[in-house]
């Protein structure tokens, strides 16, 4: 028979607001000093961790008029949990499901359905009952507390914490015990009161929970563990618990410990752009919600947070907001779905009384923020300016991605690239991928994730090549898919050169995926933006011998209508913006389109369709497309047309040393009277005579923009 776990002994009861429950010890025994505790713990004003029971009645009035939707879902999901049905659709759930599981009996907690065993992780993760919470303080039904109650005490008998050390099962992770933990700490805070919540279950819980800050520490924060988001996600639950437990002996090494390991994992994770290395703007935004919540802990309480981890949440912080496409959503580059970032940039806003993050964030406070800040963040917020970004492109060097935008309003266009590492398990094969938003609608997307594990082959698909707008050789990966966390061969960056001036942005990247083969081929993407709404992609390889040369393309929804002379794609889509992707030299090429699918959250498919363009060349070959966006109810594409390049003798340059295009928009387009003529050099020029003439205007340089609006003329050398 296992000895009883004598609390008492792990607690400070020398502290002064503890010393009813020594003096009830002594006297009458450990249940009823058990109940003095409990008592204390549901009346107790410090620590303060997020709203304050005073607030309740406010919360619940207030996210009933502002907040229908969010509370809606939060009541359906605490309804399904009621008939033990069990659907994770929460926004930032990092596995999603779309299928319900209903356990007709006792829960199984350690059950795998369709052998995705992320669905038992997002189980044993327990947000859900924060929704049961949520639905018991609002209505004040007993049902949901009860609930949770018998949730919680299951969840115990069935899940001892492992035995030996580091030893971990579907329960008991370190990354789940974290994340478990803000979510038990939180429901509290709403059941506490219930009488469901016996004095025995709330031993039971003090007892897991400091069995969970005991499993989260015993777990070292090195190697691997040190650079992944794991160490940030169980350390930040460490530190929740250090202070909802921090009249306990080993708190204060709790609170230390984990601010030790968050201030670690803040400088060596997040690059100086503000990126999260992992090269997933999803995980990213996980790790920024740890770090932010480890500010508001740390605010509440009257603590100096890590000068690190807040400077580390700024740099983040800014990066959401400028990565944010013109729908407030982020690209869904790696394993990442297509969440709004509004509301973690509102909470950023909050914490920091910011202007600029206010204007990428919500107009109003969403549901969740009213229960982590309480009604006093209502005043805060609606008090607090708005002010827009002094820029609107920017590069992240650091990480390799670049953003070009034309404004900040939701119809303003957006061009989303990437040439970076490829940040390990949760990135995918996209080097010289890019995605498109304008007029308000995603265009050209990445495929997204689709899931974890390898017992689907969709997982394989939508981290390979194929799935991205980026280039391919010879049917061949660039990056070597091995399985869902591990590649083999991968394709390193190379001269990435990035130029944002008021009227255009530029960007260029190329990558070794290709080195290896007995041939080698250099790819090299440049795209320019001719601001407002014009993008000229330019795709050349550098070899010797015949290869066949890829372009891919993925639309986001829509039919797609390709002219058989000249090879432009364009989506039909009836509601909303369109895009034309024109090629340069159609003859030179074929064109393919083919039913595809895009996963927009995990565990998610919709159809979509996809445009293959292909040629095959021996030695050095390019491509070249103008891609161009149609608002609402159509318009006309500009006429474009390759120009011929000459040296100042009057001699013609090759298409492989240097193409020319020129772009017009006739007298019926808003853009009427504007020709634009763009000069890419495939070689570098170096001498007198590589100084050339397009359309009759002489110029120096790699790639060079002459803007004409029939009046003047502008030359511009951008690189």
């Amino acid at each position: 028979m296992a000895k009883p776990w004598l609390w008492h002994q792990e607690m400070d009861l020398n502290r002064p607001h503890l010393q009813p429950v020594l003096q009830v010890l002594r006297g009458c025994g450990e249940q009823k000093a058990l109940m003095a505790l409990k008592q204390i713990y549901e009346n107790r004003t410090c620590p303060k961790l997020y709203f304050c029971d005073e607030d309740k009645d406010d919360i619940a009035a207030y996210v009933k008029q502002h907040c229908p939707d969010e509370l809606k879902l939060v009541m359906q999901t605490a309804e399904e949990i009621t008939s033990r049905i069990f659907t994770f659709r929460f926004p930032w759930d990092m596995e999603r499901s779309n299928q319900s599981v209903r356990f007709e009996e006792e829960i199984r907690w350690d059950h795998i359905p369709s052998g995705d065993p992320e669905w038992t992780y997002m189980l044993n993760r327990h947000r859900y009952w924060v929704a049961l919470g949520q639905a018991y303080a609002i209505t004040g039904d007993e049902k949901y507390a009860e609930v949770v109650c018998r949730q919680m005490e299951s969840w115990i008998d069935y899940n001892p914490v492992p035995p030996a050390a580091g030893a971990q099962s579907h329960a008991w992770r370190s990354i789940d015990a974290g994340i478990r933990s803000e979510n038990w700490v939180k429901t509290y805070s709403y059941i506490k009161n219930s009488p469901h919540f016996s004095p025995d279950l709330f031993l039971k819980m003090l007892k897991s929970l400091f069995e969970h800050a005991e499993f989260i520490a015993a777990h070292p924060c090195t190697g691997w563990k040190r650079i992944s988001n794991w160490s940030v996600l169980e350390n930040r639950g460490l530190h929740a618990l250090s202070l909802f437990m921090n009249d306990w002996k080993k708190a204060e090494d709790w609170r230390q410990e984990s601010t030790r390991r968050l201030r670690e994992t803040a400088l060596l994770q997040v690059q100086k752009d503000g990126m999260h290395w992992e090269q997933s703007p999803q995980y990213h935004s996980e790790v920024l919600h740890c770090y932010m919540d480890y500010l508001l802990l740390t605010r509440n309480n009257q603590l100096e947070p890590d000068s690190a981890i807040v400077q580390t949440v700024k740099n983040m912080l800014q990066a959401n907001l400028y990565i944010a496409k013109p729908n407030h959503h982020q690209p869904m580059q790696g394993d990442s779905d297509d969440n709004d970032l509004r509301e973690t940039l509102t909470t950023g806003a909050i914490l920091f009384e910011d202007a600029e993050l206010k204007f990428g964030g919500l107009p109003e406070l969403s549901f969740d923020h009213l229960w982590m800040f309480g009604m006093e963040a209502v005043v805060l917020y609606g008090k607090l300016d708005s002010k827009e970004p002094e820029h609107t492109s920017r590069a992240f060097v650091h990480t390799g991605n670049f953003v070009m935008r034309s404004g900040w309003s939701e119809q303003d266009t957006y061009l989303y690239f990437h040439c970076g590492f490829l940040g390990g398990g949760h990135g995918h094969a996209d080097m010289l991928h890019f995605e498109l938003h304008a007029f308000g609608r995603d265009l050209l997307v990445d495929a997204g994730r689709y899931n974890y594990g390898d017992h689907t082959p969709l997982r394989r698909e939508l981290k390979q090549c194929s799935a991205h707008n980026t280039t391919m050789v010879d049917g061949e990966d660039f990056t070597e898919y091995i399985d869902s966390w591990t590649n083999g061969r991968i394709a390193e960056p190379r001269d990435v050169f990035w130029q944002s001036e008021p009227g255009f942005d530029y960007v260029q990247g190329s990558h070794t995926g290709y080195q290896h083969l007995p041939d080698p081929v250099t790819p090299l993407r440049r795209i320019l933006f001719i601001k407002p709404d014009l993008w000229l992609i330019c795709d050349s390889f550098e070899c010797t011998d015949v290869h066949t040369f890829e372009q891919h393309f993925h639309f986001r929804t829509g039919d797609i209508r390709i002219d058989s002379d000249r090879f432009i794609a364009v989506t039909e889509e009836k509601y909303g913006a369109n895009i034309g992707i024109i090629p340069i030299h159609p003859e030179r090429m074929s064109c393919e389109a083919r039913d595809s699918v895009i996963s927009p959250e995990y565990n998610l498919i919709e159809p979509n369709r996809a445009v293959t363009y292909r040629r095959k060349q021996s030695g050095f070959t390019s491509m070249l497309q103008v891609l161009y966006p149609l608002r609402e109810h159509g318009g006309d594409f500009p006429k474009v047309e390759a120009v011929e390049v000459m040296t100042y003798t009057g001699m013609q340059v090759a298409d492989e040393t240097a193409e020319a295009v020129r772009i017009v928009f006739d007298q019926q387009h808003p853009r009427a009277g504007e020709e634009h003529l763009v000069l890419v050099c495939h070689r570098k020029p170096g001498r007198h005579i590589e100084s050339y003439v397009v359309d009759g205007t002489q110029v120096f340089g790699e790639v060079v923009w002459i803007a004409r609006d029939g009046v003047k003329e502008i030359v511009n050398v951008i690189k």
